[in-house]
């Protein structure tokens, strides 16, 4: 598999171009490095656990990587991809600061090294997808709740990171300094947000797929009960699955079990696009049917 171009964000253009026309051209091009340096780390992790980035969209604050199956890495191998980016800018930022000390660096040199690589580092530590730290924090939830519930979590507090930043960007414009810049981050990280949103159901049948593979081939999967209210949406049930188990969910009608339906009729209803139909209309249907 082959490493598409990578897909830059129009923002990332305009603030090149409007760098570039303001004369700061050396300070934009170290930036470029440190951001290519950053996605190029990622890639390479995730080559050594076995996986390829396909694409990658390039944005002012980093990547948003498309890597095959990576959700089959599991919470460590998500844990080591999402830190080698941010590991690879540290590490360029300390021998910029020790060359600098050495004397076989000037000054000036080193602050845009220093500045490019420290601006990425904070941005990134941000527990926000699709932020290395977002990615990192699902990670080290999902070794405990699993990825479904671990992804709903931290995409919820995403979501609550991008609204926060819109306040703390005022704040920072009345210190006199560029808030703007925090308010463009808000908003494009809500879009990714969004997106990284609407990847994860995907991820969660990529892993249940490879579940299917392992039945098929005389494994053994655990088996995870569930009991929903026949008005529960096909969208809700999604968030308790577990990628790598079998599942049965009663459906109850107030006391009255109507019926089950297991994770593969769950599944499928999602990939038709009926995430918000209920349990108990998909369990009448199977009667009728």
């Amino acid at each position: 598999m082959r490493l598409q171009l990578p897909r830059i964000h129009p923002l990332l253009v305009a603030l090149v171009a409007l760098g570039v026309a303001l004369g700061h051209a050396t300070e934009v091009g170290v930036y470029l490095v440190s951001l290519l340096l950053h996605e190029a780390s990622h890639a390479a992790a995730a080559r050594a656990l076995g996986f390829e980035m396909r694409r990658v969209e390039l944005y002012p604050f980093g990547g948003q990587a498309e890597i095959p199956g990576i959700e089959l890495a599991g919470p460590l191998g998500e844990l080591v991809i999402a830190a080698a980016g941010p590991l690879a800018n540290l590490i360029a930022l300390a021998a910029a600061a020790g060359l600098w000390r050495l004397g076989l660096a000037e000054a000036a040199r080193v602050r845009m090294i220093v500045d490019a690589n420290l601006a990425m580092l904070v941005v990134n530590a941000l527990p926000a997808f699709p932020l290395d730290g977002g990615r990192m924090l699902r990670a080290i939830a999902a070794a405990r709740v699993g990825f479904s519930r671990a992804s709903a979590a931290a995409l919820q507090i995403s979501q609550w990171i991008c609204i926060a930043l819109l306040p703390t960007a005022g704040i920072v414009q009345l210190l006199g300094l560029p808030g703007w810049q925090v308010a463009v981050l808000s908003l494009v990280l809500f879009a990714a947000v969004r997106r990284e949103a609407a990847r994860v159901p995907l991820a969660r049948w990529t892993l249940w797929l490879r579940g299917q593979e392992e039945l098929r081939s005389g494994g053994i999967l655990p088996l995870q009960a569930l009991a929903a209210g026949e008005g529960a949406q096909i969208r809700q049930v999604l968030r308790r699955l577990f990628g790598r188990r079998a599942h049965r969910v009663y459906v109850y009608d107030r006391d009255r079990m109507l019926g089950t339906l297991d994770d593969r009729s769950i599944y499928r209803a999602a990939e038709r696009g009926e995430l918000h139909r209920t349990l108990g209309e998909i369990v009448r249907e199977r009667k009728d049917g």
